[in-house]
């Protein structure tokens, strides 16, 4: 009889710990949720703001802008912060018997759902986060526009300072630069705008600007891979109390195949990179051609850099 009585015993305090472990789920999912709600409403009242200021703001390294963007970037930190304690206090920190098996597994039931939940709001804070990063970007394509435009309006406009013939500024010069004319061979001294002059400053932040989707492309791969271990993870937890051999060979089968996955984009992520790389330099080049044997050895010592 005392058989009995101690499993009804133990059935019982499975119940309550069961019960308790479903009630904090809910209590937890449900403040996440009001946080997710807060973050999407602060990010979507500040960006309006932050795109107005970096927009308008004269002072020329956006001093206004920035302090704005800190303060919302702030607000969304202390949002995540909360979440996070929450997660360690009553998630990670609940109280359980690890030396009873059945509610060890419980547990790990209870702890899994709840890391998903918070992984969700955390995938949504990063999001919030680089939309506000976003708000900030110099139109670097403007910028080049109006280079082209001005060289566009002198190049004809150069006369030689000895015979008066006129010269044809047929580059872009970024630099002072010494013009023979083809006239009388005198040398001439071409100083070009201050506009023209950022060319040099300009020329890689267009580059990149106009890349961008295929760096992203290559960022994204620790993210997946990220999100492919965690999935592999769970499966690998679940058939720690698995008993049933067909759903343990599936499972198995399932680990096997994310397994591939992960190893087929750690595989693809150098090539994704050189591809950005090339591309990159390609338009750096096409920007600023004067500067192409510099750019080569600079690609050069960036992609050594990367393989090592």
């Amino acid at each position: 009889m005392s058989g009995l009585f101690k499993n009804a015993s133990e059935d019982s305090r499975i119940i309550v710990v069961r019960k308790e472990m479903n009630e904090t789920k809910e209590r937890f999912f449900s403040f996440i949720g009001k946080l997710e709600d807060k973050l999407r409403e602060f990010t979507a009242a500040s960006i309006p703001e932050l795109s107005e200021l970096n927009n308008t703001d004269t002072d020329q390294f956006k001093r206004g802008y920035h302090r704005m963007k800190s303060a919302v970037l702030g607000q969304l930190d202390s949002i995540q912060k909360k979440a996070l304690d929450v997660k360690e206090e009553k998630i990670a920190g609940f109280p359980y018997s690890s030396n009873d098996h059945e509610i060890s597994r419980v547990y790990h039931e209870f702890r899994n759902e709840c890391y998903d939940r918070f992984f969700q709001f955390e995938a949504l804070y990063a999001q919030c986060r680089q939309d506000v990063e976003d708000t900030y970007a110099e139109d670097f394509e403007a910028q080049y526009q109006k280079i082209l435009d001005e060289h566009e309006a002198i190049k004809d406009k150069f006369r030689c300072k000895q015979c008066g013939s006129p010269i044809t500024i047929d580059k872009l010069y970024f630099t002072t630069t010494y013009i023979t004319c083809p006239a009388c061979q005198t040398r001439n001294t071409f100083e070009p705008s201050t506009q023209a002059k950022m060319l040099e400053h300009i020329g890689r932040s267009l580059a990149e600007q106009r890349t961008s989707h295929l760096l992203k492309e290559h960022d994204e791969i620790p993210k997946k891979t990220q999100a492919l271990y965690l999935q592999r993870h769970d499966l690998e937890l679940s058939l720690i109390h698995e008993n049933d051999k067909n759903i343990i060979e599936q499972k198995k089968a399932e680990i096997q195949a994310i397994e591939k996955q992960q190893q087929e984009l750690e595989s693809i992520r150098p090539a994704l990179y050189q591809n950005y790389l090339r591309a990159m330099f390609d338009e750096w080049n096409k920007i600023n051609p004067a500067l192409a044997d510099e750019h080569e050895k600079f690609y050069i010592r960036l992609l050594n850099d990367y393989q090592k």
